[in-house]
């Protein structure tokens, strides 16, 4: 029950809340036994069996001094206003501590909405904190839809499971002592057999409990899956219509499915048997008080037969709060599979971490340098030399120039271009700005540097207003207007319906590749960074729209530091510096005319473009 512990963690910031609900449920408590111990007297006036009391009792802590004194009571209103004024009197306190026991249990329930809201949020932010903060190495593991459904669906059965039943946890401990107090009141001896079913009832929920938290985490597995099946049939249902796939991603879906239905039926059965079996073994334990009580000691049993009634009349409001327990101590070990896969996430180790002292920089004033550069995405990777990805880069680029990196697909090219803004960490080799290695810097001063687009645009389901916005929220509409003309988006957002106020929907889905695009270099542009990162930023556009682009945004790169990820060769040939990577390496370095005299790669690369034109 670690992550149970962790969760009620969230409980010392709602300490007030926790005090009130522990006082009104001690109140609940009390009133709901002192109603209970009218019950007897209550039915022995009614039918005329009591005898009366004409001495107050003598002061006791037993159920049998407030039978006593509440006789006594009875006879003085009998025999100042007659028997029908008692039993009024009598009915009137009963209904008057029933509401006021049913409003306390109220109260509780009040105050908990206020934490179980609390925690709910509490989780919800750390989770996606940790998201945001977890390097893009760790999506590479894990299926986005598994993700989400940890958000979502993992989150509200731990909400279900566990957090609801916390006023149960608040709640019937106390009625259960009280109603135990009250019965060890009546007979010891009884209240002593009463007690040796309990070990019995703590094996049966053990077992069930254990099998059922095990159960649970296979299922929140299963409904990970199933949300990415979703999440790949929305965002891919043109490829699967297109490839006639209809049927056989139905079929996948179907066996996980099936999968979870059956294990759900599990869950169901063996969560639904607990209450019953608490039930049957509770009176069973009656029906066996009461033999032993006939059986052993009749002669008592007779003698004090209204308190041995009182007695099963509590044992009876007993069993409703022991298998209320029961039914929370399976709800909990359910939410535990949940809560496991939650903190999974939240546990999860963040590669990318800040020095203490982190250095600030707010200007980029020198050159970015790389230095024997080599990386790999296993980290089980012991030798630079073995190294896939990047293999001994070494490279400089001043500030104010323009660097242009080409190569094959696969050379390595976006992967250099993450390492500089620390999506990933490197092993062997260093990267430093203005001389300073950037695992010195803060990491939002570093980012702040880079201005990023890159071939898979990423919009929010938002405003174009909101979009290009993004992380530049203080910029005016002027600059907003002139960064969209600078990429050549403003003629067409004037297009649309609504303008800069027009809703581009899930990924800008309602926009075309090329607009896309555009809006994503716009929103690079309202930055104003230092150091422009383009990561094929122009694959979407057709060649008109290239020209235009190269004639607005190239000019403004110029101004500052650029580094552009192209094949085209009319984007990468104006570049101070090209350089050209293959299978992880730089093989050449230096103007589009000094590597076309050499006619190497990058002249193959060149030529080969020209003709394929």
């Amino acid at each position: 029950m670690e992550y149970l512990g962790r969760i009620f963690k969230y409980l010392k910031n709602y300490k007030l809340q926790i005090a009130l609900i522990l006082f009104v449920q001690l109140l609940y408590a009390f009133f709901s036994i002192f109603t209970l111990t009218l019950l007897v007297p209550f039915l022995q006036v009614l039918f005329h069996q009591v005898e009366a009391v004409t001495a107050r009792p003598e002061f006791s802590f037993s159920p049998q001094y407030l039978i006593d004194t509440f006789y006594y009571l009875m006879n003085t209103v009998i025999e100042r206003h007659g028997q029908a004024s008692a039993l009024l009197f009598i009915a009137g306190t009963m209904i008057l501590l029933s509401f006021l026991a049913n409003l306390c249990r109220y109260a509780g329930m009040f105050w908990l909405s206020h934490i179980r809201s609390g925690i709910l949020s509490n989780i919800r932010d750390d989770f996606y904190r940790k998201l945001i903060r977890l390097p893009l190495s760790f999506y590479t593991k894990q299926r986005s839809g598994d993700i989400v459904s940890r958000m979502g669906a993992d989150v509200l059965e731990v909400e279900w499971t566990v957090i609801s039943s916390l006023l149960a946890l608040c709640r019937d401990p106390f009625l259960i002592i009280a109603y135990l107090i009250t019965l060890f009141a009546i007979s010891v001896k009884l209240s002593v057999i009463t007690l040796l079913i309990l070990p019995l009832m703590a094996v049966i929920l053990s077992v069930i409990g254990k099998n059922i938290r095990n159960y649970s985490l296979r299922s929140q597995e299963l409904i990970g899956r199933m949300t990415s099946y979703f999440e790949e049939a929305v965002d891919g249902l043109r490829i699967i219509k297109g490839f006639n796939a209809q049927q056989y991603v139905s079929e996948q879906f179907r066996k996980e499915n099936f999968q979870f239905y059956r294990l759900n039926k599990k869950i169901f059965r063996i969560k639904e048997l607990g209450s019953p079996l608490i039930e049957f073994l509770c009176i069973f334990a009656v029906l066996v008080i009461s033999m032993i009580g006939l059986v052993v000691f009749p002669d008592t049993f007779a003698a004090r037969g209204s308190a041995f009634m009182l007695y099963f009349v509590v044992f009876a409001r007993m069993i409703p709060p022991a298998k209320s327990l029961a039914s929370t101590y399976y709800q909990m070990r359910k939410g535990m599979g949940a809560a496991a896969r939650i903190y999974e996430i939240i546990d999860a180790e963040e590669e990318i971490k800040e020095v203490s002292n982190a250095k600030h920089i707010a200007d980029f004033q020198n050159a970015i340098e790389f230095k024997k550069v080599s990386f790999s995405y296993n980290p089980e990777i012991e030798k630079a030399e073995d190294c896939e990805v990047l293999r001994d880069v070494s490279f400089l680029l001043k500030k104010g120039e323009t660097m242009a990196i080409v190569g094959p697909s696969g050379s390595g090219k976006s992967t250099l271009v993450d390492l500089l803004s620390r999506f990933y960490d490197i092993r062997f080799g260093e990267i430093l700005i203005d001389g300073v290695p950037i695992k010195e810097y803060a990491l939002t001063d570093l980012r702040g540097l880079f201005g990023i687009v890159s071939q898979d645009v990423f919009l929010f389901d938002d405003t174009v207003y909101e979009n290009l916005t993004f992380g530049a929220k203080n910029a005016t509409e002027e600059e907003v207007v002139t960064a969209a003309k600078i990429a050549q988006a403003h003629d067409f957002i004037m297009e649309l319906e609504d303008g800069y106020q027009t809703r581009i929907g899930n990924r800008g889905m309602r926009l075309s590749g090329g607009q896309r695009q555009r809006l994503s270099i716009a929103r690079a542009v309202l930055k104003n960074p230092q150091i422009f990162i383009l990561d094929e930023a122009t694959s979407a556009l057709d060649n008109e729209s290239e020209l235009l682009f190269q004639e607005a945004l190239l000019p403004y790169i110029e101004q500052h530091t650029g580094i552009i990820i192209a094949h085209r060769l009319s984007t990468i040939r104006f570049a101070d510096h090209i350089l050209f990577l293959k299978e992880g390496r730089v093989e050449e370095f230096g103007t589009h005319d000094e590597l076309m005299a050499k006619k190497g790669e990058y002249y193959l690369f060149c030529t080969s473009q020209k003709m394929s034109e």
